[in-house]
């Protein structure tokens, strides 16, 4: 049993390792963005884990892909941006090395739209990032999906840098 579970860890550190590799060394203007804390509550701390305050996942080292729970969306849209992607994935394959794992993935948009239409784009937010998890693999019944539209900011401000924040999805885990 011991030698299963080593070979599943080699698996995913090889995968995750692949994605660092693969991912692309040039950053945008957009991709340096400071970003303030983004804590949703509940039942873990979510937020940017390495605390490097940058948009996006390039140059982002294994660990760093897994500590990312906050994936971003450009406006009026529920589309999972490519860059956004290797930390999905490499939080997906957390998750199905561990059967007991059980995340929350909470929808958010910035405050312009009515609130029903709001709730509706954050749900379709949190949907897509569930997505791209099941197609890896990742077990439905590990996964819960909430929409909080314009409920909880992630700051204060009303200019495109604040909104920009707001447009997200937050993987919360759980259980471990």
């Amino acid at each position: 049993m011991k030698i299963k579970k080593l070979v599943q860890v080699m698996i995913v550190s090889c995968g995750i390792l692949s994605l660092a590799a693969c991912s692309s060394m040039h950053k945008s203007s957009s991709d340096n963005a400071d970003m303030a804390d983004v804590n949703g509550g509940g039942a873990q701390s979510s937020g940017l884990g390495d605390g490097s305050g940058t948009f996006g996942t390039d140059g982002m080292s294994p660990q760093q892909l897994l500590a990312k729970h906050v994936y971003y969306f450009d406006f009026d849209r529920s589309e999972v941006n490519d860059n956004e992607k290797p930390a999905i994935y490499a939080n997906a394959d957390r998750i199905m090395a561990n059967p007991r794992t059980k995340v929350l993935l909470e929808g958010h948009t910035d405050p312009r739209g009515s609130r029903e239409y709001n709730v509706a784009l954050g749900e379709r937010r949190a949907n897509a990032v569930a997505e791209i998890m099941k197609s890896k693999g990742v077990n439905p019944d590990q996964i819960r999906v909430i929409s909080y539209g314009a409920e909880r900011l992630a700051v204060p401000g009303h200019n495109e840098e604040d909104f920009k924040q707001d447009r997200r999805a937050v993987l919360v885990y759980l259980q471990k």
